[in-house]
């Protein structure tokens, strides 16, 4: 579970190791943001562009890609269930799920993001503008 940089570099990793390997990987996101690269972004050092790409084009080679958010979790099954109902089974699962962001847990931060030099690279949209004054 997981498209990101984590979840593809595994699966990458796993298909080198064992190339048949049958490796589905669960992840809703039509864009794939290569988020380390955004601390350069802010810097000013980096294309921002150069850090997103179609998910489609950075979906291993040999793995399926199931467009499906994960709802549900059945270890005693193997299996997980997702949003849209449908169930599939595994013999190993791994999960990389990412970040959620919540910038309410911390007061007032939503509403100064962006402004007063209050940033974050954890954002592509804040990101871009780490260097405003």
């Amino acid at each position: 579970m997981g498209g990101g940089n984590t979840g593809l570099s595994l699966a990458s990793q796993l298909l080198r190791k064992k190339s048949n390997l049958k490796i589905g990987i669960i992840d809703p996101s039509e864009k794939h943001y290569y988020q380390p690269a955004w601390t350069l972004v802010g810097a000013g050092i980096f294309d921002v562009n150069r850090t997103i790409r179609n998910e489609k084009d950075v979906i291993p080679k040999n793995s399926t890609w199931i467009k499906e958010a994960v709802s549900e979790f059945m270890p005693g099954e193997n299996k997980v269930k997702c949003l849209a109902g449908d169930e599939f089974t595994y013999d190993y699962v791994v999960v990389c799920p990412g970040i959620q962001l919540d910038w309410n847990k911390i007061e007032g931060r939503k509403e100064t993001l962006g402004k007063n030099n209050v940033s974050s690279n954890y954002s592509v949209q804040y990101a871009l503008h780490m260097g405003d004054d």
